[in-house]
């Protein structure tokens, strides 16, 4: 490093010293964002329970209401990549308020759509605001805690992504009624309210990260460190595309399990729309345990080990799941919930849950990988983008499941996973690294 170099640096470290943090700050922040990715998550899942009812509804094909999730991904990529750029630009605090903000009302709307194209709109909204939180509050986080404990601290708040998932299964198993086709609108209007609320917490509660305040002299001085187009130079282009690339295995797997498994119980185990969510609130249970293990795997054994381990973990559980469904006997056609049949299908949702805990490594080690000026644009580009990449996975399930069945269909994710479990160590380890304001 030359010596003007050497000057910024020093002077962003103590200027970053002059806005310090209290414990108590910190965790008011971490709880804000909790929230904010509880909901979150909420808001982007509630969708897999209603796709047969949605089709019903509006009178179209499963591919039809597929390409509705399809749009949700395109979104969350648009919304993690330009929404993350402001957010390195006006603060992670007033980002993550915005996208609180867009998706729930994009929910909210979804209640009230006419048709599929209008549905298609407001879920593209829901994603754009689901992209941006992610990227903001990973960056927010990352830079708020210390290097021995910010695998962890963005483990706990990966927790948020299980809880809300789990509160969708909730919400969905409380709201939904099978007599009436149409009572997914009620579920989509009353998951919005939750989030407004969180929203107001992060104005009052939840404080700016003090690297990024030290940072806006930086960026005030160097304007084009932060521009989007930033994260392909030379010296990022290779971290940015092999972190894209990972996020893309992952996602691709995730969201053909996020999307499909409720219609898949509803078609192989014949459940009703209100019991599927029942049976997979241990998916949720099982998620949660999965990110806080991953948290303390990460910071004893690395990111990289801890990445491949997860991954493996979850290309078995898959086939595990799937196949494992399909052996559970059927009274008179039906999946019937005696204790033996729910323990069964719980143990096995609640193994596939605990191995997405993987989702807890993409914020601490995007955040490590990028310096502070792109660190928001640069993470949630590589983890959101990845959300893109999903969209062939679930669109070819529509596709294939007449060829080759639903069960091999669903059981495809595991070759993405075993590619990204060996493509993490291609990419550096970031364990204890020290994130500080300047380049």
């Amino acid at each position: 490093m030359n010596s003007t170099g050497a000057m910024e640096t020093t002077r962003t470290a103590d200027n970053a010293a002059s806005h310090p943090m209290s414990r108590a700050q910190r965790y008011a922040t971490l709880g804000g964002s909790w929230g904010a990715w509880l909901f979150d998550a909420l808001d982007a899942t509630i969708f897999g329970f209603v796709i047969l009812a949605v089709s019903h509804t509006f009178s179209v094909t499963l591919a039809d209401v597929v390409s509705t999730v399809a749009w949700f991904l395109l979104a969350t990529g648009i919304g993690g990549f330009f929404l993350g750029n402001i957010s390195d630009k006006i603060g992670r605090k007033r980002t993550l308020v915005i996208s609180v903000l867009i998706y729930a009302t994009g929910t909210l709307l979804c209640g009230f759509a006419h048709g599929i194209a209008e549905l298609n709109v407001y879920r593209f909204a829901v994603g754009i605001g689901v992209g941006g939180l992610w990227s903001a509050a990973v960056a927010l986080i990352g830079e708020i805690w210390e290097p021995s404990g910010r695998a962890k601290a963005i483990a706990v708040l990966q927790t948020g992504w299980s809880g809300g998932s789990l509160l969708a299964a909730i919400f969905a198993w409380v709201l939904l009624d099978a007599s009436n086709p149409d009572s997914w609108r009620r579920l989509f209007i009353l998951s919005s309210v939750p989030a407004y609320c969180i929203a107001l917490f992060i104005l009052v509660f939840v404080k700016e990260s003090p690297v990024w305040l030290a940072n806006r002299d930086f960026l005030k001085r160097n304007a084009s460190k932060g521009n989007l187009l930033q994260i392909f130079r030379p010296e990022y282009r290779r971290t940015t595309l092999l972190a894209l690339t990972i996020s893309i295995l992952g996602m691709y797997g995730y969201w053909i399990i996020t999307t499909f498994s409720p219609t898949y119980l509803q078609s192989i185990l014949h459940v009703r729309i209100d019991q599927a969510p029942g049976v997979l609130v241990w998916t949720g249970s099982g998620a949660t345990l999965g990110y806080l293990a991953y948290g303390s795997l990460a910071e004893r054994f690395g990111r990289r080990a801890a990445f491949a381990g997860f991954f493996v973990g979850i290309a078995i559980a898959v086939p595990a799941f799937a196949y494992g469904a399909t052996m559970i006997p059927l009274t008179n056609g039906k999946f019937e919930f005696n204790y033996q049949n729910v323990v069964l299908i719980g143990v096995l949702s609640a193994l596939l849950g605990f191995f997405t805990g993987y989702f807890s490594g993409f914020g601490a080690w995007y955040a490590e990988l990028f310096p502070t000026s792109i660190r928001s644009t640069a993470a949630g580009f590589c983890f959101n983008f990845g959300r893109v990449g999903a969209i062939a996975g679930i669109k070819l399930v529509p596709a294939l499941i007449p060829l080759i069945g639903f069960t091999m269909t669903y059981c495809i994710a595991s070759i993405a996973y075993i590619a990204a479990a060996v493509l993490v160590f291609t990419l550096r380890e970031t364990q204890g690294v020290q994130l500080t304001s300047g380049n």
